[in-house]
């Protein structure tokens, strides 16, 4: 097996289930790969939060919010939170946790939805433009205004 491959196995990423929500929506390979460090899995604290929160999966329902991933996890988000334009492990754990609750219950909050944009934000005015970055933003956008929309 390749160090990739073992690391995949390792979070979860090919043995757990998606939710089938996020399955539909959320494509391409970065969200599950384990090795790309701008991917949300793929660095250190993305994949903390997927951790911890695959094996507490059962205690996720309609009412999680991002912000509740964090404050029980590595992070606890206040209202200077993100305001530094250079906390990238900051960012990164946003990120991680919009898509962890994105990945394990198929929905997001909508303030989860702005931690996660301005995670996003802080990794690219950090590091410059960054494909992975730029296609989880469209990713989330695109799925939140389809998820807003009442079904016919």
């Amino acid at each position: 097996m390749t160090d990739e491959l073992d690391e995949a196995l390792d979070l979860g990423l090919e043995t757990e289930p998606k939710h089938p929500v996020f399955a539909e929506y959320f494509t391409d390979p970065i969200y599950d790969d384990p090795a790309n460090e701008f991917a949300p899995f793929g660095n250190d604290e993305g994949a903390d939060v997927l951790t911890i929160w695959t094996e507490r999966a059962e205690e996720l329902d309609e009412t999680t919010t991002v912000r509740a991933l964090l404050e029980d996890g590595e992070a606890d988000p206040d209202d200077t939170w993100l305001a530094e334009d250079d906390d990238v492990d900051t960012a990164m754990f946003a990120v991680g946790a919009a898509f962890t609750l994105l990945r394990l219950t198929g929905r997001i909050d909508d303030e989860g939805t702005r931690l996660a944009l301005r995670g996003l934000d802080v990794l690219e005015g950090f590091y410059e433009p960054i494909t992975e970055v730029q296609c989880m933003r469209a990713d989330l956008i695109a799925f939140t205004k389809r998820s807003a929309v009442p079904p016919a």
